[in-house]
């Protein structure tokens, strides 16, 4: 194989490595690169000023007015200790459209301490119509919390220890 010939190949396989990790480097827990489509946090006010301000808590920096569409999906999981907040303190995504009867599940990344997930509406602006709670402070990769949303509302959560970091996350169901 004479010079050109390889370095054409070397430059061709490269970048179909770099189109190939590029295309498999978008999250799911953000609507960029995907086809989920979104709602605009002004649907949803409690929600959007929720992530958005610091009444309780910090905001959420991961969040950027939109909500990601899920009320076609069965399941449904979000991340802890998701990039955000200045580290690992966030969810992914923050906000998010399901159906009644959708089970959610909160999976762990074990990365920004230990985290929980409580929704207890005397914490959140009064607004949340779901009581949960993961059971305590909770660190490592695979840990895992999940709830059935069974009936039409608004579920806001946080973090316990990083709440005034933004460790915060919203959830609409239809």
């Amino acid at each position: 194989m004479d010079e050109t010939t390889r370095r054409w190949l070397l430059r061709a396989v490269g970048a179909g490595v770099v189109a190939g990790t590029a295309g498999c480097s978008a999250s799911s827990g953000s609507a960029a690169g995907s086809d989920v489509p979104t709602v605009p946090g002004s649907e949803y006010p409690t929600i959007d000023e929720w992530l958005s301000t610091s009444d309780v808590g910090g905001p959420a920096t991961n969040y950027h007015g939109e909500l990601l569409d899920w009320t076609d999906r069965d399941t449904v999981t979000i991340s802890v200790g998701a990039d955000g907040n200045e580290g690992n303190f966030a969810y992914g995504p923050p906000a998010v459209v399901v159906s009644t009867g959708t089970v959610v599940e909160w999976s762990w990344t074990g990365l920004g301490n230990p985290h929980d997930v409580a929704a207890h509406p005397t914490d959140q602006l009064g607004a949340s119509d779901y009581t949960f709670d993961s059971g305590g402070l909770k660190d490592g990769s695979g840990v895992k919390f999940t709830t059935t949303m069974d009936q039409q509302g608004s579920a806001l959560y946080h973090c316990t220890p990083h709440l005034s970091l933004g460790m915060k996350g919203g959830i609409v169901v239809e």
